[in-house]
């Protein structure tokens, strides 16, 4: 065919592509102006250069003599000093469409001269410019070199009938002094001039200052903004801001440990209101914090909010510091990958990054008030800045932290507590930072609107998640320890140590003003009698002064004070009656209150049973899903089969046997909720220990499918007297919390041979499995609501304080046993059954 068409003398055909495939691209991958900026600000960073001037000009034409186009109104000139490009590079590189060396140079791990690693490597920032204007000029030289190439096209000849290497690049050739380098890219007939002035130029400002890291002493190099000839400075977060900050968290992970650190001033437990702010000063700034901190961290005087791993400061401001470590392999849930070479799955690792986040209060603490001249200057630096970005070699990545975008979802965490509160997204300013290097596996999209979703960023954002996490749950701890703290300090005062107490004094103010509520009364008339009477008196001796007494007259002036003091006295009888009415209702006000406490109390009974048989449900529904499916699965293969063989049909026997099996499956799974049921809660029966434990056994071995082995060791057995429902709950928590880390402990052990061991020992029953093992930062607080470390969505932290409620309503208690397993981690439960032996 080729020998055909080749003695015809016609044309071998070949792809050829049209001018405006390239403008369609451009204008799809670069979303906005902001983003255009940024992607030409990466390309001289990637050029080693020191600097890079942006200057912005709405009002007036560029008259050069070197300019090919001119008399364009509007213009926008970005310079810098890198080391720019020679002839070959514009011919090979710069005019060759999505080809880049950079992307190579990424893949070996190659860095520039001044040991960068590429942040572009697409091939396509230059397409930026059309985002910006219609023409664009390039003048571009290296060191040691005279030769200053310039390059000038207008995108409106990239039309769709015209060929790509057609559009002419008006290409020239300038002199330079030969140790001038660098690139000036002049962009002029600009699309859009409005969204460079007045307050859409203030957003642009503040948009850029967002996308380049805040922290001037490690910015990667100096950009200057000038618009209309106004010089701009990018906003920058000094010393001055980060020390009024009321609180400070730092995290780390150097990929294989998080460490998430954390330090709190005494202003964080401020709060606004002058009512809140005496008890601060009463409670707190007297003693720096002492007592509160020794309240904080007593499991005997704040049993359900106690925090062990709080360090005590009080200096400089600073109430307490906290330090906690996760161990990836151990402590993290995360993606997998298959290993190119041993094609078997292994964690998705980011790579190392770090980060900080300030908190800070915008209603101004005295701090704050002498540092700057007006609380409104403040607040603005803070809004400019407020948000947590993520940067990578010192340029932010969108959309995270950018224009309200609560990446980190803090707003869902949120509480109404007056003056403390978690992490929000208004009230906090930090960052992440990662590089192109060292997290080259965080790939972001074409469009640079995010990462890629893969293993590694999913994995990436669980790490900092774990993170908010942590600092979340200590500040929600020591938020509910102060409110604690401070009925403490009311109860201390007034002598109350129950509802008892406080009824008690209700009922009895109740009575005494009842008694004296007459009295008063009486008292009040008096008073008022006497004062009428010392009141015609002095009438009398003012207008008859010559025929009163001399003594009258002397005592004119006494009696004039004693009607003062008479009338005052009346008015606060007239005011202490009032408040004796209101207190003679108190009676009923206590009365009404003892049912609803009781009623209260009773409901988070409740609660915890509700919320044991609810994790209960949850995993009766997930296994029913599994089950389902199987049956499905298996009724297609049956049918497609007998499709297939047209003859006998064995294989529905083998389906029939199938469906009888997986209804018998169900059966025991029903038969297990059962008895946590409502109607079956308050029963109780004697139950054998070793028999109930053989049971479970055999029910989780199924629901395993042979995956987990689960052993029973009776050492010495007994019987206990309690709710089969509640003995479920209890030992379901406990199972399925194994279950979870198992799985994710065999994402990284592939040699583990996972089980759960359940020891019969009276009156203990214990269960352990061979995972990881408690994380060490953990083990104090275990017990309480809201503590755990699997991602948000997937663990409540509710199942071990739901088994500590439940046990202690049948008189028993449960421990984390001292012993440690190979990896030096705590991992025994110990429950004591010894009060309901039977």
């Amino acid at each position: 065919m080729g020998e055909d068409i080749e003695r015809l003398g016609e044309e071998l055909p070949n792809f050829r592509i049209s001018a405006a495939v390239v403008r369609q691209l451009g204008e799809e991958l670069v979303s906005d102006e902001l983003t255009a900026i940024m992607e030409l600000v990466k390309n001289s960073y990637d050029a080693d250069a020191d600097w890079v001037k942006i200057s912005i000009n709405t009002n007036d034409e560029l008259q050069e003599n070197e300019l090919t186009y001119n008399n364009k109104k509007g213009y926008i000139i970005i310079e810098d000093n890198g080391h720019g490009m020679d002839y070959n590079d514009i011919i090979s590189k710069w005019l060759f469409i999505s080809v880049s060396h950079k992307r190579q140079m990424k893949k070996i791990g190659g860095v520039t001269k001044k040991g960068r690693t590429p942040l572009g490597d697409k091939g396509l920032g230059r397409l930026s410019t059309q985002r910006l204007g219609q023409v664009l000029e390039m003048f571009t030289g290296v060191e040691d070199q005279i030769d200053l190439h310039h390059v000038a096209f207008d995108w409106n000849d990239f039309t769709d009938e015209a060929a790509l290497e057609k559009v002419n690049t008006n290409y020239n050739k300038h002199s330079k002094p030969k140790n001038r380098k660098g690139t000036r890219l002049i962009i002029s007939d600009l699309r859009d001039s409005n969204i460079w002035i007045g307050d859409a130029a203030d957003k642009f400002r503040g948009q850029l200052s967002k996308l380049i890291f805040p922290f001037k002493e490690a910015r990667p190099f100096n950009i200057y903004l000038t618009i209309n000839g106004q010089k701009n400075d990018l906003d920058e977060i000094s010393d001055k801001l980060r020390k009024q900050a009321i609180s400070n968290y730092k995290f780390q992970f150097d990929g294989s440990k998080l460490i998430v650190e954390g330090s709190l001033k005494l202003a964080k437990l401020q709060g606004n209101s002058n009512e809140k702010r005496e008890l601060f000063n009463r409670l707190i700034s007297a003693d720096s914090g002492s007592d509160f901190y020794n309240f904080l961290k007593s499991p005997i005087d704040n049993k359900k909010n106690f925090l062990t791993d709080l360090r005590y400061l009080g200096a400089e401001g600073v109430f307490a510091t906290f330090h906690r470590e996760f161990d990836f392999e151990k402590d993290i849930k995360k993606e997998t990958i298959i290993d190119d070479k041993t094609w078997e799955p292994i964690p998705a690792n980011p790579g190392f990054f770090w980060g900080e986040i300030d908190e800070y209060n915008l209603s101004g603490t005295e701090e704050i008030e002498s540092a700057y001249d007006k609380l409104s200057e403040y607040k603005q630096l803070v809004k400019n800045q407020v948000g947590v970005r993520i940067f990578r070699d010192g340029f932010g990545i969108k959309p995270y932290g950018m224009e309200d975008n609560d990446w980190l979802k803090l707003s869902k965490s949120q509480t109404s507590g007056g003056s403390f509160y978690l992490l929000r997204p208004e009230n906090v300013i930090g960052f992440v930072s990662i590089t192109a290097r060292g997290n080259k596996f965080l790939t972001e999209k074409t469009d640079r609107e995010g990462f890629i979703d893969s293993p590694y960023s999913k994995n990436f954002f669980s790490i900092i998640n774990l993170a908010i996490q942590n600092i979340n749950e200590v500040l929600d701890r020591t938020r509910r320890s102060y409110d604690d703290f401070k009925k403490k300090d009311a109860a201390t005062k007034g002598k109350i140590t129950t509802f008892k107490d406080t009824k008690s004094r209700l009922l009895q103010t109740a009575k005494e003003s009842n008694e004296i509520e007459e009295q008063a009364k009486t008292i009040q008339n008096n008073l008022s009698i006497t004062a009428t009477k010392v009141s015609s008196t002095i009438e009398r001796i003012k207008s008859e002064p010559l025929f009163s007494s001399t003594e009258e007259n002397k005592a004119l002036s006494i009696l004039e004070e004693v009607n003062k003091i008479l009338t005052e006295a009346s008015n606060l009888f007239e005011k202490v009656n009032h408040i004796l009415s209101l207190a003679k209702k108190l009676e009923s006000d206590a009365n009404y209150l003892e049912p609803k406490i009781d009623e209260l109390e009773n409901q988070i009974i409740q609660f915890s049973e509700l919320a044991g048989l609810g994790i209960t449900a949850e995993a009766f529904t997930h296994e029913l899903y599994n089950i389902i499916d199987r049956v499905s699965a298996q009724t297609d293969q049956a049918i497609k089969t007998v499709k297939r063989e047209n003859s006998e049909k064995t294989n529905f026997f083998i389906y029939a046997e199938n469906v009888k099996s997986s209804v018998s499956a169900i059966r025991r799974q029903l038969n297990h909720l059962a008895p946590s049921l409502k109607f079956n809660r308050e029963t109780k029966q004697t139950i054998r220990l070793s028999t109930f434990a053989e049971e479970l056994s055999e029910y989780y071995e199924t629901r395993f499918d042979g995956k987990i082995n689960v052993q029973v060791e009776v050492i010495n057995d007994f019987n206990i007297n309690i709710n089969k429902g509640k003995l479920t709950q209890v030992t379901d928590n406990l199972i399925l919390n194994s279950e979870y880390w198992l799985k994710e402990a065999l994402k990284s052990k592939k040699d583990l041979n996972p089980m759960i061991k359940i020891e019969i020992k009276s009156p203990f029953i214990s269960i352990s499995d061979n995972g990881f093992g408690i994380v060490p930062s953990h083990e104090g607080t275990l017990f309480q609501a809201f503590v755990t470390t699997k991602p948000t969505g997937q663990g409540r932290g509710l199942g071990l304080f739901i088994v500590q409620q439940l046990l202690e309503s049948v008189d028993s208690t449960i421990t984390l046993l001292s012993k440690r397993n190979e990896n030096l981690r705590r991992y025994i439960f110990q429950i004591n059954f010894d009060s309901i032996l039977s």
